[in-house]
C-alpha cells in the first residue's frame, strides 16, 4: 500500500466487514466520529497512533516491511538480484543464470 487512499480503503474495507459503525469505531479508539470518518473516507491522514488504533480495531496490524518484501507480496516483479548464494557460487553461476524450466510430469 503506497497511498493514503490505498491505506483509507483497506480500513473502509475491514469497516463494512465487521460491521461497525465509526460510532463504534470512535468510542473504541478516543476519536471523534468526524475524525474516524474522514481517515476512513481518505480526506484526512490519521497520526501514527491513530492509525495503529484503528487497525486494531478493525482486526488489523500495522507492519512495516523492506520494500523488496512488500513488492513481493503485492506480485510486483523483484529488482535483479545481485548477490549469489553460497550454492549458485560453488556451481559457478553468475546472478544472471536462469535455471532452465522443469520438464513437465509424466503422465499416467
Amino acid at each position: 500500500m503506497n497511498t493514503l487512499g490505498e491505506f483509507s480503503q483497506a480500513l473502509s474495507e475491514a469497516q463494512k466487514a465487521r460491521k461497525v459503525t465509526a460510532i463504534d469505531l470512535a468510542e473504541r479508539t478516543g476519536l471523534s466520529p468526524q475524525a474516524v470518518r474522514q481517515i476512513l473516507s481518505g480526506v484526512a491522514a490519521p497520526r501514527l497512533t491513530n492509525a495503529m488504533a484503528l487497525a486494531s480495531e478493525l482486526g488489523l496490524e500495522l507492519v512495516l516491511l523492506p520494500k523488496e518484501v512488500a513488492r513481493s507480496m503485492a506480485g510486483a516483479p523483484m529488482a535483479e538480484r545481485k548477490v549469489l548464494t553460497d550454492v549458485e557460487r560453488r556451481l559457478g553461476l553468475n546472478a544472471a543464470y536462469k535455471l532452465p524450466p522443469l520438464p513437465p510430469p509424466p503422465r499416467r
